[in-house]
Formats: C-alpha cells, structure tokens, sequence
C-alpha cells in the first residue's frame, strides 16, 4: 500500500545523488530492523555522509552478510523525507523525521518483501532482535557430537548434531525432519530454534534425537532449490542408516518427528518401513495438499474479516491455477500454463492490487518451486495406510496453516482403517502452527512470541515415547 507513494515521489527525482535542504545533519549510521512474514528479524544498517549540498551513502545486512554493504543508488533527503534505492537489489527504504524521537518513521521494500522501519541513532545487536528464554545455553548436561552422513544416491553430504543423555547406554533416537523452506539443524524461524529445545528436552528425559541443515543449508551439501518431498526423504532414510551404525543407539527404537512439511516426510520414510519405531507427526497434513491449499486460503481470508461470499468466490477465481499446477503433467508443460493464468488474474485484478506490483511481479511471486508442486501433488492417504508403527499425530487449535481438526481427522482415518491401531491424536488448546501460546495467532507473530513451544507438548512426546514397548 506505500509502494505507489514510493515510486510517485521517487518520480520527482534523480540521479544517484539529489540536492537537499538538510534541516538537521543525518550523516553518520542509522539502525532498523526489517520484519519479514514469519516474525523473521534482520538488523538493517545505514550509513550516510555529505557528498556537496546532498547525500551519499551505503547499506548493510549484518545478519544475512557479515561484512557486506551495498552503495546507496539513491540518497535523498528533503523536507525531513528520507529516500534511498538500490535498484540492482530491489531495495528502497522512505521514512518521515519523527521530531519527538528524532527517528525515520518508515518503509522498506526488499525484493519481493515489504515492511515498517524506523531508522534511529541507537545499534542495534543481535541479541536485541529476540528474547527466547527457553533456548539452552552450553555447557549441556548430556553429550552432543558434530556429525556427517552421505546420502550416496543423491550425492548428498548432510551435517548434524547427535544429542543423547551423558551417560553411556542404547538410547531410543528421535531424527528431526524440517517443514519447508531451508532451514538449519535447530529449525530455526523467527529467532525461534525448535529443533534444539526439544533436542534438550529430550536428552534431559533419557531419549536421543539426530537433528541436520537441510541440503543446500548450513554445512550440508546439495541443492534445496531442485529437491522435492522424496528427495528429503532419501536423507532421512540415510540418517536412519547412520543411526543404526552407532553404539549409543537402540537399533529398533529408531523414531522420526517431523514438523509441518517435515511430517509428510515422515509418512513417505514410514510406509512399509519396519524400520522406523514410531512416528510423531507435529501440524501435518492428513487431506491432499490440493485441499490443504482451499482450507488455508480460506482460514486466513476468515481471520482477515473476509465474508463466506468473498471467500467461495476468490477460490473459485483461483481454482483453475492450482488445478493446472496440482495435476500429473510434467512441471516444464504445465508452468507457461499456470503463467498464462496468472497473467490473466492480474490483468482482471483492481487498481489496487496494480499498484501493489507489476504483472510480471505477480508472475515471479506466483511461481512455485518443485518443493511446493510436489506438497501440492501429495496424497497423505497412499502413505498413511502402509504405515503400521505407533503413530502420534498433535497440532494446535489455532494453527492456520494447517487446520488441526480436519487433518487430526484424516490422519487417524487413513491409519486406522488399514489397521493400525496404534494410534495417538491430540489437540493442543490455543496453540499455533509453531505450537507456541498465542495471542493474535497469525503467522507474523511467530518471532514476536518469546515462547518457543508450550511445554506440555516436548514434556507429552517423550512421555509417549518412553512408554512404547
């Protein structure tokens, strides 16, 4: 909504450097920090100096590059209004001089991501951006060891952490699997590190667990980018193999916990798998990913205030391109189809959305990676039926990424009339997608929430485990 005053100011002026009347010196560093959809925080740093009756100046990301800075494209500074650009990185910042707190109340676009930055004189540290008291801190009560294992058939090295009480022993073992997105051995979002509370709850409770970077991730090897749903589960199934290997582990209480996404993962890994001890599935899916696209559009729209009316309507607008996307044709014939809808979508949109974005914008942001098609052409019930471990499938009754009573449903469904009878549903009260206690329960509080995970959930998965036979 500010970027067509962006650009309608911007068109007054030019050049990399433009005069100014500079009411009161900005030179020197200013600090924000930029908010992204999930409640992601990275400090933005800029520093500006005279260069003749204006500015010039650079701009840093210290928590996506650690010495990188860019030069400034565009500094202007008029009337208390402060515009910067760099068009090669898609960045543009506007703020408005506060004259109480003397801060740039503002705007920042950064690709295809837009949020509110104040700019102000104090630095901001990295331990500024959260506050996460449940993470732990070292020295640890239990043993941790760096480790690697080779997925041979993809030609994929994957870097971890193995974590088990002090004591030496046989230990039942928990492999952490990821939801989407890259993401490192804790499952780090939002400042939150999921992956390593529960790896400390665990190792305080007598379980071990195995937690790994994606492919492509940390120091893992590989490419995130082209890898679907079964290619993550190839490194799983290697990690189970390396699993079996060590001395410290109970071969046949190898089990696997996966979170969102993760938990389809799971089911793949799981199915005719005599391998696998138990699964615990946390906010996954049990509906076919083509419904699960229908129920979240319609949660968020509902949460946006939007009425049934306007919600049926604008599922049906969009009916035809997840159809095209969510069926069995090659991804490379059905893509210039899926563009050719969504071309016509933008060009049949309002003003507003116009002024949002460009055409060819809406085309970029709508494109989906073959990690997304191949969520979006799952089928939980092929899986769910070969799978005969105790299961445990929890999720939260304010997610709304994924609907806990819908898919809680279908997953004890698809498990129990096939036969497994070991089987473990539970909603948590008040708890979201990310399993922490809410508030407003959207997705871009995730970071603002000092709670990582309520715990009754880590405290009612190791007690499930240590009770299986």
């Amino acid at each position: 909504m500010y970027r067509g005053f962006w650009v309608l100011l911007l068109g007054m002026l030019t050049g990399a450097s433009t005069m100014a009347q500079d009411n009161t010196g900005i030179a020197g560093k200013w600090y924000g920090t930029f908010k992204r959809y999930y409640g992601d925080k990275y400090r933005m740093v800029v520093e500006l100096e005279k260069d003749g009756a204006g500015y010039k100046g650079n701009v840093a990301f210290p928590d996506l590059s650690d010495n990188e800075t860019f030069e400034l494209e565009t500094v202007v500074y008029r009337k208390d209004t402060l515009l910067l650009r760099i068009d090669g990185l898609r960045f543009a910042y506007t703020g408005v001089r506060d004259p109480v707190t003397q801060q740039f109340i503002g705007i920042s676009s950064f690709g295809d991501e837009e949020a509110r930055v104040d700019l102000g004189r104090k630095e901001i540290t990295k331990a500024d951006l959260y506050k996460r008291p449940q993470e732990p801190k070292p020295p640890y009560p239990y043993y941790t060891e760096e480790v690697r294992f080779n997925n041979i058939k993809d030609s994929v090295s994957i870097a971890g952490t193995f974590t088990r009480p002090a004591a030496m022993g046989k230990y039942p073992v928990v492999v952490m699997i990821s939801g989407s997105g890259p993401q490192n051995r804790d499952g780090e979002m939002a400042g939150h590190k999921l992956f390593l509370v529960l790896a400390d709850y665990f190792a305080r409770n007598g379980i071990a667990s195995l937690r790994y970077d994606d492919r492509g991730e940390g120091n893992s090897t590989g490419d995130y980018d082209s890898a679907t749903v079964y290619d993550f589960a190839h490194d799983v199934s290697t990690a189970m193999g390396y699993l079996k290997k060590r001395k410290d582990v109970d071969p046949l209480s190898i089990g696997l916990l996966g979170h969102s996404e993760g938990a389809i993962v799971a089911q793949i890994v799981a199915a005719n798998n005599q391998g696998v001890a138990f699964v615990i599935s946390m906010a996954g899916i049990g509906v076919n990913g083509r419904q699960l696209i229908d129920q979240q559009m319609a949660i968020r729209q509902s949460m946006a205030g939007r009425s049934d009316s306007f919600i049926l309507a604008d599922r049906q607008r969009m009916k035809a391109y997840w159809d095209v996307l969510a069926g069995d044709s090659d991804i490379a014939v059905i893509r210039p189809q899926a563009e050719t809808i969504i071309r016509e979508l933008y060009r049949s949109s309002d003003e507003i959305v116009k002024k949002e974005m460009t055409e060819d914008e809406m085309v970029r942001n709508a494109r989906l990676s073959p990690e997304a098609i191949s969520m979006l052409r799952y089928n939980p019930l092929t899986y769910l039926k070969q799978i005969k471990c105790p299961f445990m499938a929890i999720s939260g009754t304010k997610d709304i990424q994924v609907d806990a009573t819908t898919n809680l449903n279908a997953i004890q469904r698809g498990l129990t009339e096939n036969g497994n009878m070991l089987v473990t549903i539970r909603k948590f009260d008040g708890l979201n997608h990310m399993f922490q206690r809410c508030k407003t329960c959207t997705a871009n509080e995730y970071g603002e929430l000092e709670q990582t995970i309520d715990p009754l959930v880590p405290e009612f998965i190791a007690h499930w485990i240590l009770q299986l036979p």
